[in-house]
């Protein structure tokens, strides 16, 4: 656990500086109609887990003994780095839709690229296939999950909170699946996980400051990475592990998604229509949605892990299920409790 020690206190210590220049720069995220928050606050503190997972990078990049393993090091962290600096972009101004799409879809690829496909073990014509399809899979889980996860920083504690289970649950998962402790998907899973919980305390219950998306983007990019490593190292099949570990955010994104498309809304504009920011907009506190959504995840990752450990069909079965059974139970309560909410309102 020294990875993951090491990197919570230096993300801890680094959010004060780091909010002292946000703060002289004016980088203050003011609420608005479309905020989840009432007060100026700083943001783009998540700078502190960037620098914090950067140096990790770097330290794996420099000491690795496998040239194959220095390489991934360096490229993810020029992938960290550039995502970070143009969320940062976005942070002080806004960019464009097109712009922010098209760098996390560039990064996606260099970083399928350099990690690898997942070996099918068929032949032929069938590997050619599969091979093909599996590309596709991990281009839309890894440019996906990356803006999934800055969709979701939106209230006090849950992507931090997420991060920290996330990378703790892919290492619990690497090493259900055999991969030595020293691994590089063990090590940087502690490491991410580490940082966020370093800049938990900043942030939950009440928020000195925010993330911003000069964190989330890239920090989501990694968790997905590193799951898409893990499968790379272990084989195809943990990528159901690994998907489910992330359900929550995929789900309430991708409903949340669909949802506003059908309505023939601008899918990729702020908005408050998730499940978690329909439940702050109900009257619960950041305190209730981020602990409960949290307190779940956590039974998510010790009933994923429990089924990898055990490695049967039964097992993985009973996993699908309480999985997807807890979120949409929980999804069905956001929404139930928006509604209940919405509807006196709507008739005054």
């Amino acid at each position: 656990m020294l990875p993951f020690l090491l990197s919570l206190v230096s993300a801890y210590v680094l959010c004060w500086p780091a909010a002292c220049l946000l703060r002289r720069c004016g980088v203050i995220d003011r609420p608005n109609a479309r905020s989840s928050h009432t007060e100026p606050t700083v943001r783009g503190g998540g700078v502190a887990i960037i620098v914090t997972i950067l140096g990790g990078l770097c330290v794996l990049g420099a000491g690795a003994e496998n040239e194959l393993v220095g390489r991934q090091a360096w490229v993810l962290a020029a992938g960290v780095l550039l995502l970070a600096l143009v969320s940062f972009i976005d942070d002080l101004r806004s960019v464009g839709a097109a712009s922010r799409f098209g760098c996390h879809g560039a990064v996606a690829i260099a970083l399928l690229w350099v990690l690898g496909v997942p070996d099918t073990g068929l032949t032929g014509v069938a590997a050619t296939v599969a091979g093909g399809a599996l590309c596709v899979v991990g281009f839309l889980w890894v440019a996906g999950y990356t803006n999934a996860f800055n969709f979701m920083d939106g209230i006090n504690g849950l992507a931090a909170g997420q991060a920290t289970l996330g990378g703790l649950g892919t290492a619990g998962l690497a090493l259900a699946a055999g991969l030595p402790v020293s691994h590089p998907v063990v090590v940087l899973s502690l490491v991410a996980a580490g940082a966020a919980a370093g800049f938990l305390p900043h942030n939950f219950p009440r928020a000195r400051m925010f993330m911003g998306d000069v964190s989330s983007a890239p920090l989501g990019c990694l968790l997905a990475a590193l799951g898409w490593w893990l499968a790379n190292s272990a084989g195809w099949l943990w990528l159901v592990p690994v998907g489910l570990l992330h359900a929550n955010f995929v789900l309430d994104t991708g409903v949340t998604l669909v949802r506003r498309v059908v309505r023939g809304e601008r899918w990729h504009e702020a908005h408050r229509e998730h499940f978690y920011q329909r439940l702050i907009r109900s009257g619960k506190s950041h305190a209730f949605v981020s602990g409960w959504e949290l307190g779940l995840q956590g039974a998510v990752a010790l009933v994923v892990i429990g089924a990898a450990r055990l490695q049967s069909v039964v097992g993985w079965g009973v996993a699908v299920g309480f999985v997807i059974a807890l979120w949409g139970v929980f999804f069905v309560f956001a929404e139930r409790r928006f509604r209940a909410v919405a509807a006196p309102e709507s008739r005054r």
